[in-house]
């Protein structure tokens, strides 16, 4: 009785707009007050342990190391620099955008930096060459959900605080399922390409390849920077964050991109997405902890176990939950809600942390596509002149190729758990 309670009025509360924060805050003082949970006056300290940990600081890190990479001028070299090296396949620019986005996410750790970074560049560019504009901005929405599955993620490390899992072993887990994504959605580039003749790029002069690699030569190294400094130990993933900035900044004032007033306002506006993200984890703590204490997860459990015995099938289970979650809730706050009431399952079927997490994520990423709330489908519409249902309809080749990577990613653990065993961070 209790759960379906709370079930119905955190529902009401979303459905209402209430901000995520303040629809978990509430709820958890309803379970309260129907005399389970914590003390009120326990409400501040629960919250504020849900923030003060060391592995969290990697959000705001990352959030401006994006923000900063997106601003120095990067994006340009880039996006040359895959044009260079795949540019000359069978739609060409489509492989340029999904060569770019792997590059890219290496440095963001978002889909939504990656889409409105190099969104704007890829759509143009393929546009002018002649592709039509549904290909032009599925392709490049679809690309970016790479960028929270190769390191680094911001998601993965909200999932990493909130279920315990190391925050190290879920990037390195990250990098083959995120090229698996990506060989995939190159085949349904080749396939396009085939059926409706795009033009590609003639075949580069290797001088013009080494000049391309030159200028993309120190963007470049981020992503390395980071996997390598995790892999070897030199840092944890929170101090790679700290890195990352101020290499970008680097990079920013090294290209003459960057003046101080800019970086001011790029500081300003990394506070603000960073302070909504951290109230969000702060009132989840408190929504989880209440939870627990009122034994909602371990009826869903008792429930689930009864119904549930194959791993499989839980796998199954919460994929099309997931799915159907991801269409509703933003990524941050799906993971936040769903961790308190999802792990004990997991543990209790044995499923492996990491792999979970990086199953969680790409479900989560596939909702960033779809409507009613999906937040790629509105950057990509805007900065595409496309409307969102047009877009929709163009997305749909590309969301049954991320379907058919999440089911191998789902089935085939090894996928996402080779690199890291390959590391020693998991066994």
């Amino acid at each position: 009785m209790r759960t379906s309670i709370f079930l119905i009025v955190l529902i009401v509360l979303f459905v209402a707009s209430f901000p995520v924060a303040f629809a978990l805050g509430m709820t958890s003082v309803m379970i309260m007050v129907m005399g389970q949970g914590i003390r009120f006056g326990q409400i501040i300290q629960q919250m504020i342990s849900g923030v003060n940990t060391f592995t969290l600081l990697a959000v705001p890190l990352f959030l401006l190391a994006g923000k900063l990479m997106n601003a120095s001028g990067t994006t340009d070299r880039l996006f040359d620099f895959a044009r260079l090296t795949v540019g000359w396949l069978p739609g060409g620019l489509g492989h340029v955008n999904i060569g770019a986005s792997v590059i890219f996410a290496g440095k963001s750790g978002t889909a939504v930096a990656d889409a409105s970074g190099l969104g704007a560049i890829e759509i143009k560019a393929m546009t002018d060459a002649g592709y039509d504009r549904g290909f032009s901005c599925g392709v490049t929405a679809a690309s970016s959900t790479l960028g929270p599955i190769i390191p680094p993620s911001l998601p993965l490390v909200i999932y990493g605080t909130m279920s315990g899992a190391s925050v190290g072993a879920l990037f390195i887990a990250g990098i083959i399922p995120g090229l698996v994504m990506a060989f995939i959605m190159m085949i349904v580039v080749f396939i396009f390409a085939m059926i409706r003749k795009y033009p590609r790029d003639p075949f580069p002069a290797l001088k013009n390849v080494v000049v391309g690699f030159v200028r993309a030569f120190l963007p470049l190294l981020t992503p390395l920077i980071i996997i390598l400094g995790i892999y070897t130990g030199v840092f944890t993933p929170t101090e790679a964050a700290a890195i990352v900035v101020f290499y970008s900044i680097f990079l920013g004032f090294l290209y003459r991109t960057f003046t101080f007033k800019k970086l001011w306002g790029i500081l300003v506006e990394t506070v603000y997405d960073a302070a909504c993200i951290g109230l969000i984890v702060a009132a989840a703590t408190l929504f989880g902890n209440v939870i627990i204490r009122a034994l909602i997860p371990q009826q869903i459990l008792t429930f689930v176990t009864a119904n549930i015995t194959s791993p499989i099938m839980l796998l199954i289970v919460i994929n099309i939950f997931m799915l159907a979650v991801g269409m509703f809730l933003e990524t941050t706050s799906a993971i936040t809600i769903l961790m308190p009431l999802l792990l004990p399952m997991i543990n209790a079927a044995g499923i492996n942390l990491v792999h979970f997490g990086i199953v969680i994520v790409l479900n989560l990423m596939i909702g960033v596509l779809t409507p009613p709330f999906g937040i790629v489908l509105f950057v990509v519409s805007r900065i595409g002149n496309m409307s969102v249902p047009a877009l929709t309809k163009a997305l749909l080749p590309w969301l049954l190729a991320l379907l058919v990577a999440l089911a191998l990613v789902t089935f085939i653990p090894e996928i996402s758990l080779f690199l890291p065993r390959l590391a020693g961070l998991i066994r």
